[in-house]
């Protein structure tokens, strides 16, 4: 291999090729055989034949470089063609994986945890085959459709130094007019153009990243030219001369080869050409006499010679560019809220498997089998991370051909592998028989629930048992029990933080009257309890009429009088599955056109048929049928209400007609009447407090995750809240009335890629009033309250397993947090365990010393996940009991990649807490002890 030229001054040309899972065609038509894909003929080629074309070029030993993101991609062609991969490891630096992720996965819409999984998931692949030493730290997103302002916690947590953008406000690639109009400037891509295309990205806790803008696209030489390298390199001089500010010491970067690009093709005068020869060409034409020399390199190169130079870099803090196109927060939900079921289901699998490890009841091949179904379902879950996938940005062909069925198959094992987690629970509790019938019910939140604790135990079916049960033994004493619309058994329970709690179905009925008279339904019903009463219209489509709650024995409403929650709403969207309607579609000259996104104000929706599916002590659950009269199209509603909580739960079922988006409308205020200025939400991994500028008329939507909070001021004064389950898509009108988008249709052409959604989907959210501390609204704990009633406890019933030496206690927890500051304890925070993660044997880090030496010790490794949200926590204290009973435990802190970042220090022998430094708002940490068979 000819020597790297070192990358000292100048421009770095960069060959790469922009790879998608999927898009317009499949995966497997990417990979072996699409229409567009011409090799010779126009630069564009199948991804098979551009790896081909790469090792071939690696080969000639002629200064080749090739830098490219999608793992996936890789694992399909080492099927084909294992010395391909062979050659890749072998060309060392020469050839860069960017990140190491399956895919190049979006950050706004993306499950959080997903995100990580992508890389962990890609790279561990990676490594096994060889390619450890061609994997740069670093997030290479350039085709997301914006950025999460947050993002740098979550990159700088996973280790990653440097990112790649390219799309932003105001960038060539669809958006060159967008720009805030209120009030007026420069749009976010003029910005950087002007203040620093290199730059630190930092975050809400400080979290920062070195990224780089690409103000030309992330292919600004798209394809090698038939007519030779000439024309390439004018390409590239044509760049050298436009932008000639914002490099940090004039160290330039220009990438060659955009979607799909082959490094090399024939050129019409029967020549072979690839990107060395560009390079070649310009500087002997050009970089020679411009004084800006061309040298080939990868994007670790570019990055790692900015990093050396030293300079000071400019700042952004926050980057909001999370409104490049905001359309697809809302289209196709069915991949967002099958994402979000998915990785909910594995983590809390993760948790389960977690308890059984340090538990001592199963042997470790017993538990690795879960593991490798747990680390099976990341695999198959990953690839919906696409910035192309989730999104739902692509056609109909690959949307029903590939990412609906990939998506619903990602669902469907992951609650398998749930289901297969909490039966080898509930086998391994030696619970005894004759008091009952016994349920196991298990918290796989990182945190002790206040809300959320009403579990649901199923009987298989055509076991008359439950018929017979009558009330419930808890920790808290006998409890009533109700049943569910569906034949289940729902009792209220309170398992600890990350662990679970045996319970006892009795056929013993509980003393006193425990069922509420039933209530008849008129042209209003109420849904009460003791904390808050919500009353249900049916001349306002069944959309909430009145919402009260109390605070400190007063009674306060959350909307105004007349006005009407949850209310359905029809939006004419002339926009398409990437934008809304009012997004700049177009440009005309430097001015946007836009199209429209209103409320269609001829839709009338009437309230039908309305029943009670469940009346109880425990839970009240509402269906209604509302359907708007001039489109035929019917919804279904449901409102469920549970002792204890403060939070209407609300499920919506129906789909949306064409050219239309269907709006959930909730018009909140504050004790004074006030209506709410700004939102407070959550992302994939911090909370954000500052709305995008405007680049558009109208509404201007954000992607949320867990929750979003209207508030009267930045960060403060919330008036309520929703919680959801992967519906992203939310806002504020001109009105202060908060819209949530739950369902889309737009057929519209547009931006490479239409596609239409008549598809039923069903749509889960939750109303809550503000939380009050000291007699005024604070924020407190959104996430912990948005995770306690969108993460369900899992039950299982116990089947009789007689008490063995080994068998698992009644009740156990994994461990708790609790945050410091200064060693003051800090309290009603969002601060938990995120996330636990078995490893196998021979993980990365090592074992503890002690390990190997004792008779009958068994290694083991687990890593955990803190999360703390605009906490002013400095460190947290982990509590995990097994601890205690660990012959020999070490712990080190790691990258969420898990990567090694300090050596394995000694747990002091019988301690069961461990300090965890956090100074940012995710951190991690692996635990590696001796496990004793019996001890």
């Amino acid at each position: 291999m000819t020597a790297a030229k070192p990358f000292t001054q100048g421009i770095l040309i960069c060959p790469t090729t922009h790879i998608d899972w999927d898009w317009i065609y499949t995966f497997d038509q990417y990979y072996a055989s699409n229409n567009q894909a011409q090799g010779s003929s126009n630069g564009r080629d199948t991804v098979q034949n551009i790896f081909n074309a790469a090792g071939a070029l690696f080969a000639k030993k002629i200064g080749f470089t090739f830098s490219v993101t999608e793992v996936g991609y890789l694992q399909r062609y080492a099927r084909d063609n294992p010395a391909g991969i062979a050659a890749f490891a072998a060309a060392g630096d020469a050839f860069c994986l960017m990140g190491g992720g399956i895919t190049s996965p979006d950050n706004l819409v993306c499950d959080g945890e997903l995100f990580i999984r992508n890389y962990l998931v890609g790279r561990a692949w990676a490594k096994a085959v060889g390619l450890s030493g061609n994997l740069y730290d670093s997030a290479w997103l350039p085709d997301d459709f914006g950025h999460d302002p947050q993002l740098p916690v979550v990159l700088s947590a996973m280790g990653l130094i440097t990112a790649g953008l390219s799309r932003v406000p105001g960038s060539p690639q669809g958006s060159p007019c967008a720009a805030p109009i209120d009030p007026p400037g420069p749009s976010i891509a003029a910005q950087l153009n002007a203040s620093g295309l290199v730059f630190q990205w930092q975050a809400g806790d400080g979290s920062n990243i070195t990224a780089l803008y690409m103000p030309d696209t992330y292919g600004t030489v798209g394809y090698l030219s038939l007519s030779g390298a000439a024309s390439n390199a004018q390409t590239v001089n044509s760049f050298v001369q436009t932008y000639k500010t914002g490099w940090p010491n004039n160290l330039r970067f220009i990438p060659v080869g955009v979607d799909f690009a082959t490094p090399s093709i024939t050129t019409l005068s029967g020549q072979p050409l690839n990107w060395v020869d560009v390079t070649n060409s310009y500087n002997s034409t050009y970089g020679n006499d411009n004084g800006v020399p061309g040298t080939t390199g990868t994007w670790k190169t570019y990055m790692e010679a900015v990093l050396q130079a030293g300079g000071t870099l400019p700042v952004n803090a926050p980057l909001n560019a999370q409104n490049y196109w905001t359309g697809y927060f809302a289209s196709r939900p069915a991949l967002k809220t099958n994402q979000y079921a998915a990785a909910r289901a594995l983590m809390s699998a993760e948790f389960i498997s977690a308890l059984l490890r340090t538990s001592g009841a199963y042997a470790s091949s017993a538990l690795d089998a879960l593991d490798a179904s747990i680390w099976n379902g990341w695999e198959v879950l990953a690839p919906s991370s696409h910035h192309d996938f989730v999104t739902g940005t692509s056609p109909d062909s690959t949307y029903y051909g590939e990412q609906l069925p990939l998506s619903q198959q990602g669902r469907a094992v992951a609650t398998a592998t749930l289901s297969q987690a909490m039966e080898l629970l509930a086998q391994g509790i030696a619970a005894t028989q004759d008091e009952g019938f016994p349920v196991v019910v298990c918290n796989t939140l990182g945190f002790e629930r206040a809300q959320g604790r009403l579990a649901e135990v199923a009987f298989p079916a055509g076991d008359d048992r439950a018929s017979l049960v009558r009330s419930a033994r808890t920790s808290r004493g006998t409890v009533p029990i109700q049943r569910s619309a569906e034949g289940n058994i729902l009792v209220m329970t309170a398992p600890p933080s990350a662990g679970y709690e045996t319970v006892y179905l009795s056929t013993l009925p509980i003393p006193g009257p425990i069922v509420p008279p039933p209530q008849p339904i008129g042209d209003t019903v109420t849904l009460s309890n003791e904390l808050i009463s919500a009353t249900l219209s049916q001349a306002n489509g069944w959309g909430i009429s009145q919402f009260s709650y109390k605070v400190d024995g007063q009674t306060h409403s959350l909307f105004p009088n007349g006005a009407i929650g949850n209310q359905l709403r029809f939006y004419d969207d002339t926009g398409n599955i990437y934008q809304f309607g009012n997004e700049p579609i177009s440009c005309s000259g430097t001015h946007p056109n836009h199209g429209v996104f209103s409320q269609s104000t001829s839709a009338n929706f009437v309230g039908g048929e309305a029943r009670w599916l469940e009346q109880g002590p425990l839970r009240s659950r509402l269906q209604a049928v509302v359907t708007e009269q001039h489109s035929g199209h019917t919804f279904t509603l449901e409102y469920s209400l549970v002792a204890g909580e403060r939070f209407l739960r609300m499920r919506l079922t129906g789909a949306s007609p064409s050219n239309m988006s269907v709006v959930v409308a909730f018009p909140m205020v504050n004790a004074s009447g006030a209506t709410p200025q700004t939102l407070s939400y959550g992302t994939p991994h911090l909370q954000q407090d500052v709305l995008p500028v405007p680049n558009w008329p109208g509404t201007t939507f954000v992607a949320t995750h867990d929750y979003v909070i209207p508030c009267l001021q930045q960060a403060s004064q919330p008036m309520g809240g929703i919680y959801h389950h992967g519906i992203p898509a939310w806002t504020l009108d001109s009105e202060g009335v908060l819209l949530g988008v739950v369902l889309r249709n737009t057929p519209a052409g547009g931006r490479g890629a239409s596609g239409s959604d008549s598809g039923t989907h069903l749509q889960e959210y939750v109303l809550a009033p503000p939380a009050y501390v000291g007699g005024s609204p604070q924020m407190v704990t959104p996430l912990k309250d948005a995770l306690s009633v969108t993460t369900r406890l899992e039950a299982r019933l116990i089947t009789g397993r007689e008490a063995q030496g080994a068998a698992l206690a009644e009740t156990a927890s994994l461990g708790r947090v609790t945050a410091t500051n200064a060693g003051t304890p800090v309290e009603q925070q969002d601060v938990m365990i995120r996330v636990a993660r078995v490893q196998a044997p021979g993980a990365q880090g090592g074992y503890p010393t002690g390990c190997g030496t004792t008779s009958g010790a068994i290694p083991s490794s687990l890593v955990l996940r803190t999360e703390k949200r605009n906490s002013d926590a400095t460190q947290l204290t982990v509590q995990l009991p097994f601890l205690g009973k660990a012959g020999t435990a070490e712990t080190q802190a790691v990258t969420a990649l898990e990567a090694p970042l300090t050596a394995l220090t000694a747990v002091p022998p019988r301690t069961q807490t461990v300090t965890v430094d956090s100074p940012h708002a995710l951190a991690s940490l692996r635990i590696a002890w001796c496990k004793t068979w019996g001890g």
